[in-house]
């Protein structure tokens, strides 16, 4: 009697669990589906191994949708090519070798996996709108560029640094970037059906411009997930190169080449030098008045704390936070204490929401995208809480 009601009470253990997760897997994909509809999303596409756990399209959806900052993550697959293919030796090559223009000064202490980890100290504005929308060739942009910190020295996020590495690819092959993503990514991954934004001189745009189908995103966030080789078992990038696409860099844990990597949790709470650090700094006083609210309320996460800002500093608070602090080099952690826990999913990003999100532990795969309109509410609309929704998600499974 004893052995046979050990073994019902370890039947009902087992079917108790499997209900739980079975309950648990359907809150997460049905927050992921509400979440997705709340924040006007475009397209969403969650699928495990290959196959799809939910999928929503508008018809805006219909056309590949403008990848925005995510495209940095694409271009940093373009380098792995040149690696893969022997084109280029090292990530550590100098910048020179390439671009003789940059063999004195600082400038020839610039290696390619500076360009790639924000770290090469390129002269920068933050806001991409201000200097580089619309300049002829982003190039030679780029290549006059003064510097505002000795190579390698600090990790500040550079649009123009990035869009050096269209002339790269092209210097070193005689073809523009996108023909070589093209032949070496997108043919052999099945996917025909994209655009990509070129500057007056013809070359790719490589801080933003890449416009891509969630589907077809997702076969990028798939070949990651297996190492660089394609579904068809051919090997399209080294084994080696994927894992220090998202290593942690030398001068951030939060980026690896053009990469971000995502904690399992992360905890934002306000300095309490943070009032000194606005008033120094001379930021508007609304804006650093917004800011302060925080006191000292935890946030869980770049998510929540994203809301926070929608909240206290109005629908356009990305205009204002841009504005007022990342123009005037104050970085996020200058101002909120952050504490990370163990990476547990990497991503390309983008502006007003732009996601593709892989989970190693789980296989999953995750895209969002939303199509650039006006009325556009970034408190809501980017859906900044996605790659947390996503690990909720894996942790149902």
């Amino acid at each position: 009697m004893r052995l046979k009601s050990w073994w019902m009470a370890l039947g009902c253990l087992v079917c108790c669990n499997a209900f739980a997760a079975s309950g648990g897997l359907a809150h997460a994909l049905a927050s992921l589906k509400a979440n997705a509809e709340t924040s006007r999303s475009d397209a969403m596409l969650i699928q495990r191994d290959g196959n799809t756990l939910l999928e929503t399209r508008s018809t805006a959806a219909a056309q590949p949708i403008e990848l925005m900052s995510a495209t940095k993550s694409v271009v940093a697959l373009s380098i792995g090519l040149l690696l893969h293919s022997g084109a280029l030796e090292s990530l550590d090559q100098p910048v020179s070798a390439i671009y003789p223009e940059w063999a004195q000064g600082r400038k020839r202490d610039i290696t390619v996996r500076m360009l790639l980890n924000h770290t090469s100290g390129l002269q920068n504005v933050p806001n991409a709108g201000i200097e580089l929308e619309g300049a002829p060739d982003l190039v030679k942009l780029a290549l006059a560029a003064e510097l505002s910190t000795d190579p390698g020295s600090t990790f500040s996020y550079n649009n123009k640094a990035t869009n050096l590495l269209a002339g790269i690819v092209e210097r070193i092959l005689g073809k523009t970037m996108d023909r070589v993503v093209e032949s070496g990514l997108f043919q052999p991954l099945g996917i025909t059906d994209y655009t990509w934004r070129k500057d007056d001189a013809g070359t790719p745009i490589g801080m933003a411009g890449l416009a891509l189908s969630a589907a077809d995103l997702a076969k990028l966030g798939r070949l990651i997930l297996d190492k660089g080789v394609a579904p068809d078992g051919r090997r399209l990038l080294g084994e080696a190169f994927v894992a220090e696409l998202v290593a942690e860099s030398a001068r951030s844990k939060e980026v690896g080449l053009l990469w971000w990597r995502i904690p399992a949790w992360e905890r934002f709470t306000l300095k309490p030098d943070a009032a000194s650090v606005l008033s120094r700094n001379g930021v508007d006083a609304g804006v650093a008045a917004g800011l302060l609210k925080a006191g000292s309320r935890g946030f869980a996460g770049k998510g929540e704390l994203f809301v926070f800002f929608g909240e206290s500093l109005g629908p356009r608070w990305a205009d204002a936070y841009g504005r007022e602090i990342t123009s005037r080099g104050i970085k996020l952690t200058d101002l909120f204490d952050q504490v990370r826990g163990p990476v547990a999913a990497y991503a390309a990003m983008g502006y007003m929401g732009q996601y593709l999100v892989v989970v190693p532990e789980t296989s999953l795969v995750g895209v969002r995208q939303i199509v650039r309109k006006e009325g556009h509410d970034f408190a809501v609309d980017d859906y900044a809480t996605f790659a947390a929704d996503l690990l909720a998600l894996s942790k149902a499974l």
